[in-house]
């Protein structure tokens, strides 16, 4: 989700995997800690952090993956407000150079990866004879070694897949916010992005309701609420000068 790509700083963490640069601001550590401040004592956070840094890095690299199996030079930045794929300006990403099923295909990327890994170890789950449940937006396993593996492994499925679906919400700047404006423009070229605007708007305040009466969640009430407010100003900025510039 890029909301503003962060300065450089000298406690970013730097390194290649996969031939692909990525970089870790230190303030996606300081937010991670934050969500997962609940946690009751510091190995459930600990595990937290990196069920975090694991399944984000993951999505980005689904992304940058897909972006240079169509030619470019992706980077990767994980930062506050979550992480994003990127590459050289004079490549074309979000351009009309890049074509809208290209586009949809390296949004659709990034939750797939998570999807994908979410599969997996609930493969191997069942496959070890172990129980696999749903207990509210939790899958519960049964115990699978240690405690804290298990708790690694129930915080691993929770974001992959819970966060995997609100990521594909037709939300801006969500992945599923950019498919909506993709797939709108393509029905109608004329009022896709205004549409798209609109949906993200409405979609983004209903979450933002939804997080705060039905899960209590502050955080989700908050980070909708402002995509919410973004998308309504980039609604009026667009619908006063009549295009998209």
């Amino acid at each position: 989700m890029l909301l503003g790509e962060p300065a450089r700083t000298q406690a970013d963490l730097n390194f290649s995997l996969f031939g692909i640069p990525v970089r870790v601001h230190p303030f996606f550590w300081l937010i991670s800690v934050l969500l997962g401040a609940s946690n009751n004592d510091v190995r459930g956070l600990l595990s937290w952090v990196v069920a975090v840094f694991v399944s984000i890095l993951l999505h980005e690299l689904g992304h940058a993956l897909v972006m240079r199996v169509f030619g470019f030079r992706p980077s990767i930045t994980l930062y506050g407000m979550g992480g994003f794929a990127s590459y050289n300006d004079s490549s074309g990403y979000g351009s009309a150079q890049l074509h809208p099923l290209r586009q949809i295909l390296i949004c659709l990327a990034g939750p797939g990866a998570g999807f994908l890994l979410a599969a997996a170890v609930v493969g191997a789950v069942v496959l070890s004879g172990r129980p696999v449940a749903l207990n509210g937006p939790w899958i519960v396993t049964g115990p699978i070694g240690s405690f804290a593996f298990t708790l690694f492994i129930g915080q691993l499925l929770f974001i992959n897949i819970l966060w995997g679906l609100v990521n594909l919400l037709p939300v801006y700047p969500l992945d599923g916010g950019q498919i909506a404006r993709e797939i709108l423009l393509q029905i109608n070229a004329r009022e896709g992005i205004r549409l798209s605007l609109m949906l993200s708007v409405f979609t983004a305040v209903a979450m933002a309701v939804y997080g705060l009466t039905q899960w209590q969640s502050v955080w989700v009430a908050l980070l909708f609420g402002y995509m919410a407010y973004t998308s309504y100003t980039t609604l009026q900025a667009y619908s006063g000068r009549g295009r998209w510039q």
